[in-house]
């Protein structure tokens, strides 16, 4: 029985049999007419391998149990962690949200709110005994609960952030929970978010060889490094977001300061323009290591700076390029090392993390390796991106699941079932690749096929949105056919990538059989059209104009 607290977030019905007629010509051997459950074909087996082992990694820590908010229905971080960790949830929702009912999109973020400590901190999980505890040697749960939250709105409306959580809204503690970070975790001379000594995002302080290396104390190195900047400015102008919508509009305002402060400190004190990226971070108080930490690039916290915005356009393209380069250069079998290079032998003193090439210090993480591919295929770097993300699926595929994290050789370590790493992988697949953009008011399709075929039924079960296409390109006769379908009531977008043999030709563009208007945007190595369009049921045919093939454009 769901908790009759959550009824105000009861599904939209399910979709009528005259909505999404398109699918129902797809013929998928689980699909039919009605179609209610997200899922797709493709032409790259490798990508339907992954969903598998994404739709796999969910159920596997799927739990439900008594809190203190009411009936908590989430997902637990992986088989090694029986709790519900907020970083980890924050990240599932990217996943779960294409398959899961409103409590568990919301449920576990109430739970943490009602945790809530008077002076706004966060817990980093609870379990089903009311148990909870904080890793005090990082500072990015408080940031985790905002941007949930801000995908939970997507979904839900803004009308959630009313809901009181111990007789307080939603949004209110969502703010006190980020002015806590402003109070507790802040350089005030730097004008930077502080944190202790770790390896790029992790949690293991560098003083420690026993458990104790998860929270802070007098032996505590303290620094302010790239990860929690990008995650308190990408909390930050969600929360402004989330209180502009609701009429809030001068604290609003005080958000999105505090934001652009951080990312304008974060420029002077960590970008590196020289290399292309952002350095790990700067010491408060020792040690002076005798290498060059510097030049240590790390994935997890300069793929946040792009994904949440705090790197612009500019530097964005540097650290994917950085990324790249440094993938190749240390011959790792895909995107997603922590550290390249990591400590050397002993900077720790905690056995995980002692060595190099293991668990934060350098090991395969798909939990952020996602997020760049992602970041990827959003600043038109498609190509690359599908390839990254054919490396991973390759190598869990392999491995036989979505582990924590992997070792150089591609062997899989911790638990062999991670949320985190399904919600990134999910998003990266779903929002990048299919280029599926939907919330609870809207729907956008990108694709990043182009040559590539596919047909796709993505829905969100806690709202009712959906979206259907189907995506294919014939190379003898050089052309596209992109059939599309969706009950938005809103007009959107359409932003096509274009198969390399139309990325330089005249265009004809017929929608349903007659000539539309439509842009051409050139996005870093990307080609796109772009036009904008209802979602009813329509047919958008391109192709070379016959005068212009084999010719340039210019």
């Amino acid at each position: 029985m769901l908790n009759p607290s959550l009824r105000f977030f009861r599904p939209r019905p399910i979709l009528p049999a005259t909505a999404l007629a398109l699918w129902a010509a797809f013929a998928f051997p689980a699909a039919a007419p009605g179609q209610t459950t997200t899922t797709f074909r493709t032409s790259v087996p490798e990508i339907r391998s992954l969903w598998h082992l994404i739709r796999a990694t969910l159920e596997a820590n799927r739990m439900s149990f008594p809190g203190k908010s009411g009936l908590i229905s989430a997902f637990s971080a992986g088989s090694l962690y029986p709790q519900i960790w907020i970083r980890d949830a924050a990240t599932t929702i990217q996943a779960s949200r294409y398959y899961s009912p409103a409590e568990e999109i919301v449920s576990w973020l109430e739970e943490f709110l009602a945790f809530q400590e008077t002076g706004g901190g966060l817990p980093d999980w609870f379990d089903s005994h009311g148990r909870s505890d904080k890793n005090t040697t990082e500072t990015d749960q408080e940031a985790s609960a905002i941007l949930a939250a801000a995908r939970a709105v997507e979904i839900h409306g803004p009308g959630w952030l009313e809901k009181k959580i111990a007789g307080r809204p939603v949004l209110d503690r969502l703010d006190l929970a980020l002015s806590f970070v402003l109070e507790r975790r802040f350089d005030v001379e730097r004008g930077l978010v502080t944190g202790a000594h770790t390896a790029d995002w992790g949690d293991l302080g560098m003083e420690e060889a026993d458990q104790t290396a998860i929270y802070a104390g007098q032996s505590t190195r303290w620094t302010c490094d790239i990860y929690d900047q990008s995650m308190f400015y990408g909390a930050a102008r969600a929360l402004a977001g989330m209180l502009r919508n609701t009429g809030r509009v001068e604290r609003a305002d005080f958000w999105t300061r505090r934001a652009e402060s951080v990312r304008e400190a974060a420029d002077r004190y960590l970008w590196q323009e020289s290399r292309g990226f952002y350095r790990v971070h700067v010491h408060l108080d020792g040690p002076v290591h005798p290498f060059d930490e510097d030049d240590m690039f790390a994935m997890g916290g300069n793929a946040e700076a792009v994904v949440s915005g705090l790197a612009g356009p500019e530097k964005a393209v540097r650290i994917i390029q950085a990324a790249l380069a440094r993938q190749e250069a240390f011959r790792m079998p895909t995107i997603g090392a922590a550290l390249l290079p990591p400590y050397p032998k002993g900077t720790f003193k905690h056995p995980m993390v002692d060595d190099p090439y293991e668990y934060q210090n350098g090991g395969l993480w798909d939990w952020f390796a996602g997020r760049l591919v992602r970041a990827m295929f959003d600043h038109g770097y498609s190509g690359a991106a599908r390839a990254k993300l054919l490396e991973i699926a390759r190598k869990n595929i392999a491995a036989g699941g979505l582990h924590e994290w992997n070792a150089p050789d591609g062997s899989g370590r911790g638990s062999p079932v991670f949320a985190g790493s399904a919600g990134s992988l999910a998003s990266a697949v779903a929002e990048g690749y299919f280029g599926v953009r939907l919330t609870r008011d809207g729907c956008r399709l990108e694709p990043r096929l182009a040559e590539d075929g596919a047909k796709v039924f993505f829905r969100l079960p806690a709202s009712g949105s959906a979206a259907a296409y189907e995506y294919s390109w014939n190379p003898a006769e050089q052309r596209v056919v992109f059939r599309y379908e969706s009950p938005s009531s809103r007009p959107g977008w359409i932003r096509l990538l274009l198969p390399r043999a139309l990325s330089e030709a005249e265009l004809d563009v017929r929608r349903d059989g007659r000539p539309v208007p439509f842009s051409i945007e050139r996005l870093g190595e990307d080609v796109l059209l772009v036009l904008e369009t209802d979602f009813a049921s329509h047919t958008l045919v391109l192709r070379a104009k016959k005068s212009s093939q084999g010719s340039s454009r210019s």
